[in-house]
């Protein structure tokens, strides 16, 4: 029989009332397994019992060898909780107990060999991650309970990987974080002028089909390096397979790139797309806006004055940053 008396590890999202961030507190999130207390690592292929059952897989075909499975985490910070009396969940105010952190919280496996880097999968297999990537997110944002998502790596353990095994996290949320809601109120043409300004000062890194990679006007650590389309484009989920393909082949440049300038170096990459199209939130997006891939290396630590203040120190400039992940 259950214990009456257990502690609840179940995820509640809390809101900071100064800055109105909201906190995810999931006890089961200190459970995570690290590769040096594995017997057998969960990720591989001929491990699969080790992990929930996958939602999505490349190929579909079941009796066939996977490339890239999509799984739910096994300690997530937003659960796939029923909706609140049956009826649709959009954001709200979380009082001083918090609400249920409710989403969808997935892994993405990228290859089914135990590979560190994303260098060492086939192109072709990474292309059809990405487009599984792709899937998954489209089907979260049919979801009316769901408000946004976010696709997110961490590559290295202070980038905050606690796996080695190549993979890549989804989520989506009942609710707009604040960081997204403020870049909704941005100029409409902010994103073209971003680009032009990089390809003026020279800070363009790469480009593949529609896609631009560039090092920003104010990189947060040496070599960071977004990515996004030349021309307006919300939501990732709805770009067509070229685009895809395409930013599955610029991850590949910028960090093989990255690699050579800094060999070994840990980093995080996050795609930001706009509030799905159902939420009310998306009614305040742009017409000029973009989903956009921020690729941010972990080369220098995050101290005091950056948690305290939200500000970054980098040491090095935009244009050396750029010049270096050029190759010159």
């Amino acid at each position: 029989m259950p214990r009456h008396d257990a502690p609840d590890r179940s995820s509640r999202r809390h809101e900071d009332p100064l800055s109105g961030r909201a906190v995810f507190v999931a006890p089961r999130r200190a459970d995570r397994p690290h590769d040096e207390a594995l017997q057998a690592c969960p990720f591989c292929a001929g491990n699969e019992h080790l992990t929930p059952h996958e939602v999505l897989r490349s190929p579909a075909d079941p009796a066939a060898p996977w490339m890239t499975r999509i799984i739910p985490n096994k300690y997530p910070f937003a659960e796939d909780l029923p909706p609140i009396g049956g009826g649709r969940r959009e954001g709200g105010a979380t009082h001083e107990a918090g609400v249920p952190a409710h989403g969808v919280h997935d892994v993405i496996i990228e290859s089914p060999r135990h590979e560190t880097s994303i260098l060492s999968i086939d192109p072709s297999s990474w292309r059809a991650s990405w487009g599984l990537t792709q899937d998954r997110l489209a089907a979260c944002a049919g979801r009316r309970d769901l408000v946004w998502g976010l696709i997110f790596k961490n590559s290295g353990t202070s980038a905050g990987a606690s796996l080695e095994h190549v993979h890549s996290q989804l989520v989506a949320l009942d609710f707009l974080p604040p960081l997204v809601a403020a870049s909704l109120s941005a100029a409409a043409d902010l994103f073209a002028r971003l680009i032009r300004q990089a390809e003026r000062d020279r800070r363009v890194v790469a480009t593949a089909g529609s896609l631009v990679a560039f090092v920003p006007p104010a990189p947060r650590q040496p070599m960071e390096t977004w990515i996004m389309p030349r021309q307006p484009a919300p939501w990732f989920h709805a770009a067509g397979r070229e685009e895809v393909e395409a930013l599955a082949d610029l991850t590949r440049e910028v960090v093989a790139r990255l690699d050579e300038a800094s060999p070994g170096a840990d980093y995080n990459w996050w795609l930001h797309q706009a509030p799905f199209a159902h939420a009310s939130q998306a009614r305040a997006v742009p017409e000029g806006w973009r989903w956009h891939l921020e690729i941010v290396p972990r080369i220098t630590a995050l101290a005091g004055f950056e948690l305290g203040t939200g500000c970054h120190v980098s040491v090095a400039t935009a244009e050396e940053s750029a010049r270096r992940l050029r190759r010159g």
